[in-house]
């Protein structure tokens, strides 16, 4: 059940936006085609186009109410509505049954509708397109300057066709985006962007087949923000994520585009640094603890360190291997006074 709270879909918002954007074109549509209708005398068509306009503002209204299920129906009744009586009346030579298909299109984008029946009442519709090519091929009227029914024709397809492709083309657009966000979600920790510990798993066992083929060396960092407990005991768990955010930050300063960056668990965090001597990994560590210490909080008497364990991941070793060499040595840093990076004494 949605709460009542729930913030509001971005895609929907989109697509209300999208939709409200297509009801004011065809508005304006319809308001011209009163007077072209006006103009080659057919005055019953003129009148129904006046009727459009005013379902058109009415839908516009409900789009404005966050009523876009209910908007979609009446512009995609509309349409149909429209499609069919100007081909009853003057036939299909001109074009207008082609708007059945955006009446089509509109029906899909209501996810109020279920799937099964939006799929029946789009199939209807273009079965009702199909139809007009038989069942109106006598109309009872022929409209003035009917040698200029193909350019009608022409003009119509192109009209229909630009809202739909301009609809599909930006929900196109949306899934993609949609699709990206979800995809940084699943790899990413939500509150310092790190990888997360499950998707960074196969990125470690990729980078680490990588060095040893190319007999490079890899190296492994366990980091831990030194006293966290206290922070979150003394200033409260918002200035504790506060912490955990600035510290990831200057983690991903100091990390290259190869190196994988984790957020392991809390306050501890894990560095792989491929094609990384331990002499450099020590420099490039050494960086960060510093940066770390020198970062200044609101709260005057705040003040953040970091401990690390460095180890070198041999091509013999296991994963699990090299991560409890480094572990080893940040409990070493740790016993050492906290603030300070200790190697593994496998790794020398």
């Amino acid at each position: 059940m949605d709460h009542p709270h729930k913030k509001p879909n971005e895609v929907e918002q989109l697509k209300s936006k999208l939709l409200m954007q297509v009801a004011w074109y065809c508005l304006f549509l319809h308001a011209m085609l009163i007077l072209i209708f006006l103009f080659v005398e057919v005055e019953l068509l003129a009148v129904f186009n006046v009727l459009s306009v005013a379902t058109w503002w009415f839908g516009i209204k409900l789009l404005q109410r966050d009523h876009l299920s209910l908007a979609l129906r009446i512009f995609s009744l509309e349409v149909t509505a429209h499609s069919i009586v100007v081909c009853v009346l003057i036939g299909t030579e001109y074009g207008f049954q082609f708007y059945l298909w955006a009446a089509s299109c509109l029906l899909l984008l209501d996810v109020q509708l279920k799937l099964k029946q939006a799929v029946i009442w789009c199939t209807t519709i273009i079965v009702l397109f199909a139809y007009t090519y038989v069942g109106f091929a006598h109309p009872p009227y022929v409209i003035a300057y009917h040698e200029y029914a193909p350019y009608i024709h022409f003009l119509n397809v192109v009209v229909c066709g630009i809202p739909m492709i301009y609809t599909i083309g930006l929900i196109r657009e949306i899934t993609i985006n949609q699709r990206k966000e979800l995809e940084t979600l699943a790899a990413h920790d939500s509150l310092t962007h790190l990888f997360n510990r499950r998707y960074a798993l196969g990125l470690i066992q990729r980078a680490q087949k990588s060095c040893a083929t190319q007999q490079t060396p890899i190296c492994v960092v366990m980091a831990d923000i030194d006293h966290f407990k206290r922070v979150n005991d003394r200033y409260g768990h918002e200035r504790g994520d506060e912490v955990i955010f600035r510290v990831s930050g200057q983690l991903k300063q100091h990390l290259n585009s190869a190196d994988i960056g984790v957020r392991w668990g809390g306050e501890e965090f894990l560095l792989v640094l491929p094609n990384c001597s331990l002499a450099e990994a020590q420099k490039r560590i050494e960086n960060i603890r510093q940066a770390v210490e020198a970062m200044s909080f609101n709260a005057d008497d705040l003040h953040v360190t970091m401990s690390f364990g460095i180890a070198l991941w041999r091509s013999t070793q296991s994963f699990e291997s090299a991560l409890k060499h480094a572990d080893i040595a940040l409990y070493n840093s740790k016993h050492k006074g906290r603030n300070t990076l200790t190697v593994a004494p496998e790794s020398v």
